[in-house]
């Protein structure tokens, strides 16, 4: 992987670049920046609201050999090129790897970490008639599920909205209770294939 440095006019806060992926679900992931000041505390904030929030589980950020690191370890301690993972909720857990692309520099903003890029949502098609889906079901393992992702006609015509989650744009989805509200971000996945048509 390539390591940009930033080479521009010394202004503004300095920040670690960070390219985070779902650990197993590379189709999902974000470009950020966050100043070498912050702490991983508030990484784990943005993460809970962008990806991962539903229960209030527990998450921690673990190191070389999986060693847990502390929430208030800053930013300016991790080498361009470094990367660690995030996991979030312990039971069914779901993995972030984080990777320190380099540094930036930009004018100080009121939240520590800003968005600079995601992915598009994946265009996953009804597990029935092809169209978008726009529910996933709720069983443990949803890629061994007989039919785990219904459009919105086939999961009512099955009547299984109830007992089903709605498709996210996140690694953790269809897993546990995520739905995705805390997710300012998001869009229609649904709009934007017929945009693209």
């Amino acid at each position: 992987m390539a390591v940009h440095q930033y080479n521009g006019p010394e202004t503004g806060e300095e920040c670690a670049l960070l390219k985070i992926e779902g650990a197993y679900y590379k189709d999902y992931w974000l470009f950020l920046d966050v100043p070498l000041t912050a702490g991983l505390d508030s990484l784990d904030r943005f993460l809970r609201e962008i990806w991962l929030e539903c229960c209030g589980h527990m998450s921690a950020f673990f190191g070389k050999g999986h060693q847990e690191m502390k929430n208030s370890r800053k930013f300016s301690t991790f080498e361009p090129g470094e990367q660690f993972l995030h996991e979030y909720d312990f039971g069914d857990t779901t993995e972030t790897l984080i990777t320190v692309a380099g540094h930036t520099r930009r004018e100080p903003q009121k939240a520590a970490v800003r968005l600079l890029a995601r992915n598009i949502p994946p265009l996953i098609p009804c597990s029935r008639c092809g169209a978008p889906a726009a529910y996933v079901s709720t069983d443990n393992n949803i890629y061994k599920h007989k039919e785990p992702f219904l459009c919105k006609a086939c999961a009512h015509e099955s009547e299984i909205e109830e007992f089903s989650l709605p498709v996210t744009n996140s690694p953790r989805i269809g897993i546990c209770a995520y739905y995705g509200d805390l997710d300012v971000y998001a869009f229609d996945a649904e709009k934007f294939a017929h945009r693209e048509k």
